[in-house]
């Protein structure tokens, strides 16, 4: 039995399956039919009667035309009313009716609209016009009446059940799609609350906390800027260098927070392999991360700060340099340093300085560390030190670095104005 049911859901599986079987299941019934001499019913002929297996030809006919009952429902139609003539006219046969009734069930239900209107209309002629022509022919009202409700079981019913499937079908389908928009329209309303809270979030964190914080380092700095800081000045220092990294880590929080669920607004880092790999592939660069700031090791806005940095300065030297980059990442005691070089290309006429220098200094001092640039021996060196094991932010007011200051290359910082890499 178990066998059976998994055979019958494997012939009714795909809509090609039902069809085949379909075709398969009438022949097998119109045979059972034919053995039982199931014909000549329709009318009786004055020239002797066929043998019953001629019936089969018909059948096989419109079995084979059942196949694209699906795709062709109208032709399949028409092919059935030539089938049907010609079985009618060795005297008719049950097994060919239900080839005609299939057949009528599948346009009704496949078929256009219009194409079902018509035949609903044609249907009912037919109805109408057995009756009055048996009625007329052999006046008698009943016969008239009795031929005429054959006609309707005939060609009606199974337009009348095609036509309740496809209702049923089509308020299934109408209920289908209105779950669909409502999910949608659920999943819409779940992202912009989501949404309109990560932007609360973002503006409490910015208007509550990161103002007191900035205060804060604003009347540190003020108050380190004094020459009689006296016995004050390490508390000072120590809620400047709290204000400071506070503020580092406020800013890529609320960052991360307006970004939302789409990544690529999330800030790049330094610790994650896959974005370092992809930098380095970039330029032709095998970049590893010292293992004493990988995975957690970092903090965020380090992490941050650094790759924004090694990207900015990669991209300069690939653009205004000449021959081959070389970057590292080493660990100097607890302070991440980004060192890249290659040689100093041609000045090219057009070249303006840019902000690129400017805005890679602001990142490293805004987590305490340094960045300074400029060519030494036919070389541009770019090196970035960022403190990111506990060491202190720069106790001084916060600028990319000291005009004249040496450098730890021997550079001097003003230096990497006379050939900007934007």
């Amino acid at each position: 039995m178990a066998l059976l049911i998994e055979l019958w859901r494997w012939l009714r599986a795909t809509p090609r399956r039902r069809d085949v079987s379909d075709a398969i299941g009438v022949v097998v019934v119109g045979l059972l039919l034919l053995a039982t001499d199931l014909t000549g019913w329709l009318y009786s002929m004055p020239w002797a009667r066929p043998e019953p297996w001629w019936h089969l030809v018909p059948l096989v006919i419109g079995a084979a035309i059942m196949l694209v009952k699906r795709r062709h429902p109208i032709a399949a139609l028409l092919g059935g009313v030539v089938v049907l003539a010609g079985d009618a006219a060795i005297g008719g046969s049950l097994a060919v009716v239900l080839v005609f009734w299939d057949l009528l069930h599948s346009a009704a239900l496949y078929a256009s609209k219009r194409a079902v209107q018509i035949i609903l209309a044609i249907t009912v002629a037919v109805i109408v016009v057995t009756f009055l022509v048996v009625w007329l022919a052999s006046g008698d009202f009943r016969a008239g009446l009795a031929y005429g409700l054959q006609s309707f079981a005939l060609y009606a019913t199974p337009i009348w059940w095609g036509t309740s499937v496809r209702a049923q079908k089509d308020l299934a389908d109408l209920a289908h799609a209105r779950a669909a928009d409502l999910e949608g329209l659920t999943a819409l309303r779940q992202a912009e609350r989501l949404r309109d809270e990560r932007e609360r979030m973002a503006r409490d964190l910015h208007d509550a906390i990161s103002g007191n914080l900035s205060a804060i380092a604003i009347t540190t700095e003020a108050a380190l800027a004094r020459p009689d800081g006296g016995a004050d000045r390490a508390a000072l220092l120590a809620a400047r260098r709290s204000s400071v990294a506070a503020l580092a880590e406020m800013r890529s929080m609320i960052t991360l927070l307006r970004a939302g669920d789409e990544p690529e607004l999330a800030p790049a880092r330094l610790s994650d392999p896959v974005e370092l790999a992809g930098l380095g592939v970039a330029h032709g660069l095998d970049l590893t991360l010292p293992a004493r700031f990988g995975a957690d090791g970092l903090p965020a806005a380090f992490d941050q700060a650094g790759f924004r940095i090694l990207q900015e300065a990669l991209t300069n030297a690939t653009k205004h340099g000449a021959g081959r980059v070389e970057a590292r990442l080493t660990d100097d005691d607890g302070t991440l340093v980004i060192e890249v070089s290659n040689a100093v290309g041609p000045v090219r006429r057009g070249d303006a300085p840019g902000y690129g220098l400017e805005i890679m200094a602001e990142r490293a001092t805004a987590v305490g560390g340094s960045c300074r640039a400029g060519p030494d021996g036919g070389r541009w060196v770019v090196q970035a030190r960022l403190p990111a094991a506990g060491a202190e932010p720069a106790d001084r007011p916060l600028a990319a670095t000291t005009p004249g200051e040496p450098t730890p290359s021997g550079l001097r910082n003003g230096d990497h104005t006379s050939r900007e890499h934007p």
